[in-house]
């Protein structure tokens, strides 16, 4: 509610701040594979934090998530991407990790984009540093889905 409320409270602040008649509008929503790409390879590249938070179902997502994705998503900021794919998502991949019902995915998973850093290999395996995003859709626009806690007695909060 508090979150909501300072929400509003800065979009009514931008308002006052537009010139006459000018309107500030959130970032259309992602509809296409290509748009996806195009909005996580930009904000990474701008270093642009907010576009990528945007992106992303918070839905159910405690506070260490929050701060977990957080960190994710700014440790990638600014990097050089050297290849960015949206790809289609085998629900069959998290099967294990979900089959105990204690994590589910916030948002109904369809794609898969991996972005692989212009880097040199990690030494422990071989490869180039790689940031995975899972993504479906909400209300017709892709959003970045979270794997999120499915109990009650959360201490992730």
């Amino acid at each position: 509610m508090m979150k909501r409320l300072a929400t509003s409270l800065c979009l009514v602040a931008g308002l006052a701040a537009a010139p006459f008649g000018a309107a500030v509008l959130a970032a259309p929503p992602v509809v296409t594979e290509t748009a996806l790409a195009d909005t996580i390879r930009g904000a990474i590249e701008a270093r642009d934090y907010d576009a990528m938070e945007e992106l992303v179902f918070w839905k159910d997502a405690g506070t260490i998530k929050k701060r977990i994705v957080a960190f994710q998503i700014r440790s990638g900021l600014g990097r050089k991407v050297a290849s960015l794919t949206v790809e289609p998502f085998d629900q069959h991949v998290l099967d294990r990790m979900l089959a105990d019902g204690r994590h589910t995915l916030n948002l109904p998973v369809s794609h898969i984009v991996r972005v692989v850093y212009d880097e040199p290999a990690v030494d422990a395996t071989g490869k180039p540093p790689t940031s995975v995003f899972l993504a479906g859709r909400k209300d017709d626009a892709f959003r970045i889905a979270l794997v999120v806690r499915n109990f009650d007695e959360d201490d992730d909060d």
